[in-house]
């Protein structure tokens, strides 16, 4: 009377192994739907800003001085245009002002500007320069020039 209980049990514990074990969907690379979506990538530009963007403009122009390694491709071409929307963090520091929020209008030519945008990678393939909105702009006035100090033998 044990033995055919016992048996049972057996085989219904090794059923519920055996289907488990073949719902794994396992590791690796997904071939579905989710294989062909975008994967971002944080694109950093710094530089000066070569145009003077007006309170309704939508975007700005600059020379790359400096990237990481995403935006690599953008410092090769020496020059960016980025967009900004209303979801775009836009700040600008200037000496003696406290609170530094701004809008695009506030941005003025040769401003030294930090901008973080994101994109897609398989967008930057190839040394490909896609369109960036920016998600935040911080922005500086360019510092003044330093007076020629005084020779102390005159």
């Amino acid at each position: 009377m044990r033995l055919p209980k016992l048996v049972i049990v057996a085989l219904a514990t090794a059923a519920l192994a055996a289907s488990s074990a073949t719902a794994d969907p396992g590791h690796g690379k997904s071939s579905g739907a989710d294989a062909t979506k975008c994967k971002p990538a944080n694109v950093k530009l710094m530089g000066t800003l070569t145009s003077d963007p007006g309170s309704t403009d939508t975007s700005f122009t600059m020379t790359v001085t400096k990237s990481n390694n995403a935006g690599k491709a953008y410092k090769l071409a020496g020059t960016a245009t980025v967009n900004v929307d209303t979801k775009t963090r836009i700040h600008r520091h200037a000496a003696g002002v406290h609170g530094n929020k701004a809008t695009v209008g506030d941005l003025a030519l040769g401003d030294y500007a930090k901008v973080r945008a994101k994109v897609c990678k398989t967008d930057l393939a190839n040394g490909a320069t896609p369109e960036l909105t920016a998600r935040k702009v911080d922005a500086r006035a360019p510092k003044a020039p330093k007076a020629p100090k005084a020779d102390k033998n005159d």
